[in-house]
This record gives C-alpha cells, structure tokens and sequence, in this order.
C-alpha cells in the first residue's frame, strides 16, 4: 500500500479528541502505526494520553513547552526512514485514497520536492489550498482585484482535477520527498507559527524542484482550532511571520515598507472598530474584541514586537 512508504508527521497542541481521529485516518490509509509521529508542544489536555491508550504504537514526542510548528515536524523529519513524509495538522483527517494520490504524482515528477492536498470543510466545500508567494503586489493590492486579475495565480481554490505546479501549498497536508531535504534543508524554525511551508517551498522552488496541488489528495480539515483559541495572539504571529519572510526573502527596504504598512493597516483597524463600538454603545462584543485586539497589536508594533508576545507556553529553548 502506498501508506507504507510515509511517515506522517503531526504536531499537537492541545487537539483534544481531534488528534484521535486525524491519526486513525493515516492508519486507515495503510500508514503503520510506527511510522506515526506526533510531536507534542506542552498541551495540558488528554490529547496525548487518550491517543497513546488507542494507539500505543505511534511515536510520541513530547516537548515541555511550545515549540512553534517549523522546530516540532523538523523534530519528526529527522526520525523519518522512508521516501515520504507528510505533514498532518491535528484538525485534518485524510480522506481514502489521498496518499495513493500523492505517491502517484511523486512518480510521475521526478522533480516534485512538495505536493499539497485538496483542502475540504466537513461538508465538502473547498477551501484554500495553494497560495501565491507574498511579493509586495500582494501587500499593496486587494487580494479581491489580484484575484479578477489573474485567479489562477491568486486564488487559493483551483478549478483542476488534475496535479498542477503552483508557487507554494498549504501545509495543513504537505507530503515532502524525504531525498531532496538533503539540498533544500528543513523548515526554518525561526518561524514560529505560519509561513515555514511558504518559505519551504520557495526554497525549493529556487533550487529548481517542483511544488505541486493534487486534487485528489483529499482532507477535510477544521481550519485553525487551535489558532482561533487565540484570536489576537495568532495575528501578533502572523505578522511576526510575514515580517520574517519579507527579512529573509526581500531585503531590508522592502521589510521596512511591509512593517509600515503593517503598523499602518493595524491602526486603522484599530480605530475603525473603535469608532463602530462607540457608535453602537459598545453593546457588541465582538466589536469591543476586534478593537481590543487591534490596539493591542498596535502596542506590540511600538513597543518594538516584543518575542514574548503571541501564542502561549512558547519554549526559550528545549
């Protein structure tokens, strides 16, 4: 079976029953148990006693703290002994046949470093599952207008039943061929939480290999449960990430104009929900927690992003 040849990679942060069932649907795609890892960054829930009592099989790793996603699945991908690896969000389940899918493709392009799957909601609806490389275009220009523009560029969702070569994929189903990592390297942990698998694939993409959309590599995921738990905190990580990779990615002028459009954006935020909260009397709550949030990102721009601010329990170090 073509779930022999993966080692399936999932990093946990309190995924209660859900890690449960995302490691039942590698197993029923022929994925041994063994060549099952789940890199555990410091929940406080059952998660991982309940996943060890119905599958004792499954490596567990478990760090005291946590350790951003790019550190956690490099932790797996060092223990990985076979062609492939996937990378597995605790909040997604495969669907049947998806890792056949993938190792197909895998052997029709001998060029192929990463391939995403089709991304679905539990009622079958796509969701986005490719994504353009962030370029100042995308940070002047409203993503509805690059989208009229040039959708197939820009949209997330491809009208395709078929593989097709795109810039970067989602990582919540990420399946990578374990050989080309000895060129293109691991995830860059200096992301902490978004971004790694956009600069992941830019990297490999700039030492000439292939990443990939296949359609038939299906896994309906709950986008984002852990994150919405933390609304405000997971933003604070998603520009500290865009800020990275613009760093890494684009020199410094081009950050310096990111982060003042960052700061700028923030603050008009800000203050647009603030004025609506006034207006209203503040009766809404999810106004007064939109400027909150806001303000408070506002602050963490001035007072010059501080690394402790964003999502909890992150490690100093392991």
């Amino acid at each position: 079976m073509a779930g022999e040849r993966f080692t399936v990679i999932i990093v946990n942060y309190n995924g209660g029953a859900m890690l449960l069932d995302c490691v039942r649907s590698a197993l029923a795609e022929g994925v041994p148990a063994a060549q099952v890892i789940v890199v555990d960054n410091g929940s406080g829930d059952d998660s991982i006693p309940l996943l060890t009592s119905q599958v004792p099989q499954a490596v567990v790793i478990r760090n005291p703290c946590n350790a951003g996603f790019a550190r956690a699945v490099n932790q797996g991908l060092r223990r990985v002994g076979t062609d492939f690896a996937l990378l597995l969000n605790n909040d997604a389940q495969l669907q049947p046949g998806a890792l056949a899918a993938f190792a197909r493709v895998f052997a029709q392009r001998p060029r192929l470093a990463m391939a995403g799957g089709q991304l679905l909601y539990a009622d079958g609806r796509r969701q986005n599952s490719v994504a353009a490389i962030p370029t100042l275009t995308t940070e002047i220009v409203p993503k509805a207008l690059l989208k009229l523009i040039q959708p197939r560029r820009y949209s997330g969702k491809l009208e395709s039943d078929r593989p097709v070569a795109v810039e970067s994929v989602i990582g919540a189903c990420l399946a990578v061929r374990i050989a080309v990592l000895a060129e293109v390297g691991l995830l860059d942990e200096d992301f902490f939480f978004y971004m790694e698998e956009t600069e992941w694939c830019l990297r490999a993409r700039r030492r000439g290999y292939e990443i990939c959309h296949v359609p038939d590599a299906k896994a309906i995921h709950a986008q984002g449960k852990t994150a919405n738990a933390f609304r405000t905190q997971a933003r604070i990580e998603f520009q500290r990430s865009k800020l990275m990779f613009f760093a890494k990615t684009g020199g410094r002028l081009i950050y310096f104009f990111v982060l003042s459009l960052l700061l700028l954006r923030s603050f008009v935020n800000a203050s647009a929900n603030s004025l609506l909260c006034l207006l209203t009397l503040c009766v809404n709550r999810r106004l007064r927690s939109k400027a909150a949030g806001y303000w408070i990102i506002c602050a963490w721009h001035i007072l010059q992003r501080p690394d402790d601010w964003g999502l909890p329990n992150k490690c100093r170090s392991l």
